[in-house]
């Protein structure tokens, strides 16, 4: 029973964003209002049981060891050092918090960009042994660093003297870009248009699940 259920709303939500083609109206709007308040429920859900359940309940457990309860200790002090950079007078507090995040996600983009990308795609070509390998591994290492080298502002100073070199660069990195977000836009619209025909497929089929339901 719970399937059909389920079924019907969702191709009836399906149906509802679809109208949007005719024009803006209240069940549009509707449709956008749950999608935002039922995602902002299931965070607030999700971060409600694991932190002043679940890390809470072990931080101030008995039976946790020392390093255990440091553990969770520490990131709710920062959590609630953020919060108060809602408070004029002692906002300042919250700064340890921003230096934490932004420090700690600095780290993880550039330990991820070397350890991820740069170092594997170096040693990948270094080891290839086939002609074709060896030159798709050269293209992935300066695809790379051309595109790395889009984001660098150094090209903008006319007084260093690799800057028109830089911005050389920076064209071909834009080119790679470019091609980049044009598959990341290619595999969106294949996943949107997936979803798009189930949903479809569902609307099709519930005719002759609710007889099936209601003969059976």
């Amino acid at each position: 029973m719970s399937d059909y259920i389920g079924v019907f709303i969702s191709a009836a939500i399906t149906l509802i964003i679809f109208s949007y083609l005719f024009g803006d109206h209240f069940l549009y709007r509707w449709a956008l209002a749950l999608l935002v308040g039922s995602g902002t429920g299931y965070a607030l859900g999700i971060i409600l049981r694991t932190v002043l359940f679940e890390w809470i309940t072990v931080a101030l457990s008995s039976t946790a060891s020392i390093g255990v309860r440091i553990q969770y200790i520490i990131p709710l002090l920062l959590g609630a050092f953020l919060l108060l950079k809602g408070i004029p007078n002692i906002s300042h507090v919250g700064n340890i918090s921003m230096g934490v995040l932004l420090g700690v996600g600095a780290a993880v983009a550039i330990s991820g960009a070397l350890l991820g990308t740069l170092i594997p795609q170096v040693a990948a070509t270094g080891k290839a042994v086939s002609a074709y390998g060896f030159l798709g591994g050269i293209l992935t290492v300066i695809g790379t660093i051309c595109a790395l080298a889009v984001f660098s502002p150094s090209a903008l100073d006319e007084d260093k003297w690799y800057s028109k070199a830089l911005s050389q660069v920076q064209v071909v990195g834009r080119l790679f870009v470019i091609i980049a977000l044009a598959m990341a836009f290619a595999g969106a619209i294949t996943t949107a248009l997936t979803i798009w025909v189930d949903q479809w497929l569902n609307i099709a089929t519930l005719p002759a699940r609710i007889s099936s339901f209601i003969g059976g």
